[in-house]
């Protein structure tokens, strides 16, 4: 190959990773140097990482501000790269490595470390370059972003992550009334590797348990309509990941026969230094009064609901949870006070709603 194949090839692969308008002078010169709220802001504003400017603007998009792939690059540092082959991209941040996978409509989907997320994010290609949401950087690769109305700039930080690494781990099963696939998360990096294994083993122990429930299940209810399979999925979503703790979000969908699947929804959450599952009680000690908070917070999200059932009284004792951004997420199961088109309802309450001024959920417990 000569040198001008070799420019061409590299102008080629730039313009499929950042978009068309890659191939510019301006991309030359840059090439040689569910969830947090939504930002509401102009078509297009001010990018600053940690409060100094980036050189790319970030878009307005329709769930909040939408940041360029070039500037993911080469403002905040990370790799980034494209697939022809596949048509996917790669974003990596130390131990985390995220597939994108663009729908064609507007979306991408993303694979965490090999585990698939069904979480879609928002995508646009506009004036020749690739835009993501912003909820990408915050949800998955250890970002906080916030607005400054005054100078219209989004501001990114990115947040020192726990010294470890999460990755996917496959169980599947297939015969002639049943499909089951399995993905369950395996922690490794631990300094201490007996509550490494020990945490491991919580969920290799709970995928196993999952797998056999759906068989027997499965059994006996034989196939459905038309000889139609029985299909299980599971998957899981690392929510939380700093401060020695690392929280989940574990998703299972079932469907054996019906108008729909039902799905449901579990929080975990662990103490990294001795592999203990937490529950709210521990990390809301300092204010004994933290229910009242969470049931007036979910009791007016829930009212100003239109599809809300009614009944609410009490997330009760022990609410299911799982930490979020800089306060957790208090959830319940598909039709429980919403219908099934509503999803599972969630709702975030930030720390700082749910404990006196300068205590922390994270002291030692």
């Amino acid at each position: 190959m000569n040198r001008n194949q070799k420019w061409t090839g590299a102008l080629l692969a730039a313009a499929l990773l950042f978009g068309a308008g890659a191939g510019s002078a301006e991309f030359a010169a840059a090439a040689s140097s569910k969830a947090a709220p939504a930002v509401q802001a102009p078509a297009a504003f001010n990018l600053k990482l940690n409060g100094k400017q980036l050189a790319r603007k970030a878009l307005a998009g329709q769930e909040g501000s939408l940041v360029p792939l070039a500037a993911i690059r080469d403002g905040l540092g990370l790799k980034v790269s494209y697939e022809p082959k596949t048509k996917t991209y790669q974003i990596t941040r130390g131990n985390i490595s995220v597939k994108l996978v663009p729908s064609g409509y507007g979306t991408v989907q993303t694979v965490i470390n090999g585990a698939k997320s069904y979480t879609g994010y928002e995508w646009v290609n506009k004036q020749g370059y690739n835009y993501v949401s912003v909820h990408l950087l915050t949800d998955s690769l250890g970002y906080r972003a916030g607005w400054d109305n005054a100078t219209k700039t989004v501001n990114l930080v990115p947040l020192q992550l726990n010294n470890m690494k999460v990755t996917v781990q496959t169980l599947s099963q297939s015969d002639k009334v049943t499909n089951i696939q399995i993905e369950y998360p395996v922690i490794s990096g631990l300094t201490n590797a007996e509550v490494q294994q020990q945490i491991n083993k919580r969920f290799k122990d709970w995928a196993d348990a999952y797998l056999q429930d759906s068989l027997k299940r499965s059994k006996d209810l034989g196939p459905g309509p038309q000889g139609a399979k029985n299909e299980f999925d599971m998957n899981y979503l690392v929510t939380y990941n700093r401060n020695g703790y690392i929280s989940f979000r574990m998703l299972n969908y079932d469907y054996t026969g019906g108008a729909h699947g039902m799905s449901g929804l579990e929080g975990i959450t662990i103490r990294l230094s001795d592999g203990k599952q937490i529950e709210l009680a521990n990390l809301l000690k300092a204010n004994p009064d933290y229910l009242k908070v969470v049931d007036k917070t979910v009791a007016a999200k829930l009212k100003k609901d239109p599809g809300y059932f009614g009944g609410f009284t009490t997330a009760g004792d022990k609410p299911d949870f799982y930490l979020k951004d800089d306060g957790i997420v208090v959830f319940f199961q598909l039709y429980e006070y919403l219908p099934y088109a509503a999803g599972f309802p969630e709702y975030y309450i930030p720390f700082s709603a749910l404990l006196p001024n300068g205590a922390s959920p994270f002291e030692e417990q």
